[in-house]
């Protein structure tokens, strides 16, 4: 995810065991319209930091059409924005953090939202070859730059490979973003290759931090985006993975072959909850799909179940004996989670709803945030770098703080169904 310093742990979550947290730790989730419950589009994920206090502020960036304007991040990155930007929310760091914007999640007036993002890793070889810029589009930056300047998902994937094209990109990173109509999904590999697919909107997805496109065709303008060198690196290393079409794996072929459990076992976890017909056994080395049909409609709660999370029902239940050093789904270090839904046949304003889960999914609750507002709650904004009494996301912290090492008392997963299972 990020932040790789460290800062004073705050008094009121003492009681969190952090454990052996790794800094890519988020993990996203994707429901087609087809396939959703209510017809919704839903991308979502869990933004997951170490260490785990850490307080998120959430407001509304207002339209502006002032020229002369730039996104500007710590590290040098500067993206001159046009002269007309677009109202959109965003959830951001503490003002003190010291790390940047780390916008999140936005949703823009134009009914366009993305996420951002999962952090992933290609494979050394890789690395070498597409070495990152230093300077370049970082998490921090990349959903404010979407948000502020896309009137349409696709357009958002124009801009922000074409900002990645021109800055290059200071990490390997997933994001997702959709609009009333279709999703994207868009991998950055490193400082300058990526690739970009439409999700199929009868499929759905949940993933770790680990690339994830399957097979894609080059030809295939409409529904895949591929940078220019990214095929003709692939063959100059070595590395290729291809199906039985002759078409490119790509992320088989980027992380050559290799699978870690931190990671691949979230995937698995996904898949084994929204269609365990076709899950199969957890194996580390299996590259398992991105998208695959789900055996019943996805409900918003359902989504919200995948966020508490600890592989409950399977032989891989952190519960069990000998299961403990599994990386769940549900962990403690979340600042947030967040859900987007977002619907067809509203004005494009007022076409999403975004359900916040602060301080972590499994012991939190989800509250609904519509798209088209000008303002957020006074307690979404309580700029806390330690316990703050007025901060939204220490209250939940209270509660999330003690129920981790408690779960026994409590319902598996968190309880849950639409309002947190409270």
């Amino acid at each position: 995810m990020k932040k790789h310093w460290k800062f004073a742990t705050m008094a009121l979550c003492a009681t969190v065991a952090l454990g052996n947290v790794s800094a890519l730790a988020c993990t996203g989730a994707y429901v087609g319209k087809d396939v959703s419950a209510d017809g919704s589009i839903i991308i979502a994920r869990s933004e997951d930091i170490s260490p785990s206090d850490y307080d998120k502020l959430h407001m509304v960036v207002p339209h502006s059409d002032e020229p002369g304007r730039y996104l500007e991040d710590i590290n040098g990155f500067q993206y001159p924005l046009p002269d007309t930007t677009y109202q959109y929310t965003q959830m951001s760091d503490y003002a003190s953090a010291g790390d940047g914007l780390y916008a999140a999640v936005c949703t823009n007036e134009m009914g366009v939202s993305v996420t951002g993002t999962v952090s992933a890793s290609p494979c050394d070889k890789w690395k070498e070859a597409d070495p990152r810029v230093d300077s370049g589009v970082r998490e921090a930056i990349l959903p404010a730059l979407v948000a502020a300047t896309s009137k349409t998902a696709k357009e958002g994937v124009d801009n922000l490979l074409a900002a990645v094209d021109e800055y290059g990109s200071a990490e390997g990173n997933i994001v997702m973003i959709a609009d009333q109509q279709e999703a994207w999904l868009v991998e950055l590999y490193g400082g300058h290759q990526d690739a970009a697919v439409k999700m199929p909107a009868d499929q759905v997805a949940v993933f770790g931090n680990q690339f994830m496109i399957e097979a894609v065709d080059p030809q295939d303008a409409g529904n895949v985006v591929l940078s220019k060198d990214l095929l003709s690196t692939i063959d100059q290393l070595g590395l290729a993975v291809k199906d039985e079409q002759g078409l490119y794996l790509i992320a088989q072929s980027v992380c050559e072959k290799g699978r870690s459990d931190n990671s691949n076992l979230r995937t698995w976890g996904g898949h084994q909850m929204l269609a365990p017909s076709t899950a199969g056994e957890y194996e580390t080395s299996t590259f398992y799909p991105l998208f695959y049909a789900p055996d019943q409609k996805v409900s918003v709660a359902d989504v919200m179940a995948i966020y508490r999370s600890r592989y409950e029902g399977t032989p891989h239940d952190l519960s069990l004996e000998g299961q403990e050093g599994n990386r769940a789904i549900a962990v403690s270090t979340p600042p947030e989670t967040h859900i987007i839904q977002i619907y067809g046949g509203y004005p494009a304003a007022c076409s999403a709803v975004t359900w916040l889960a602060m301080g972590g999914a499994e012991h939190s609750v989800f509250l609904p945030e519509y798209a088209g507002i000008t303002d957020t709650a006074a307690a979404y904004q309580a700029d806390a770098p330690r316990s703050h009494p007025d901060s939204l996301y220490c209250a939940f912290k209270r509660v999330c703080g003690p129920a981790g090492p408690h779960r026994a008392p409590l319902p598996p997963g968190g309880g849950g169904t639409g309002w947190g299972g409270l």
